[in-house]
């Protein structure tokens, strides 16, 4: 009924009441201060502290557990890289060593049938063949052996 009175059309209740509150009521950080709002901070921090405390605890237990265990996964994996290099590792030191055991080996039983190709007496000079029959079961012997 208010509009029919208004002749600018708006709600009088309203205009009035507009006026009235910006003139009668004191803005906010007239009657808040700064240590108010440094109070409710506060209050609030320590309402929530308890929860921060569970909750972070709770964070770090699942992020150490989780550390620990990809740590574990991490360990395990390198201590089998570790194992599978020390057995290759082993067989190529067993191979080289059984190489220059060969080398030694050829170089010695050459030395002596050269040896022996040379001061082959003139008597058996018809049995001379025996030296290199002999020499390539030396070598045979060699290979399978060592």
């Amino acid at each position: 009924w208010l509009k029919n009175i208004n002749p600018l059309g708006g709600c009088a209740v309203q205009i009035l009441w507009h006026s009235m509150s910006r003139n009668m009521l004191p803005r906010a950080k007239d009657v808040i201060t700064e240590d108010d709002i440094q109070a409710w901070v506060s209050a609030g921090v320590r309402a929530a502290m308890p929860l921060m405390f569970t909750e972070t605890r709770d964070i770090l237990l699942l992020a150490m557990r989780e550390h620990q265990r990809i740590l574990a996964e991490q360990t395990m994996a390198m201590m089998r890289t570790m194992e599978v290099q020390s057995v290759a590792m082993q067989e190529t030191i067993a191979a080289q060593g059984r190489q220059v055991s060969r080398l030694i080996a050829f170089g010695g039983l050459t030395g002596i049938f050269t040896q022996l190709w040379n001061e082959f007496p003139e008597r058996w000079q018809s049995r001379k063949w025996m030296l290199p029959s002999a020499y390539g079961i030396g070598v045979l012997s060699i290979l399978v052996c060592i």
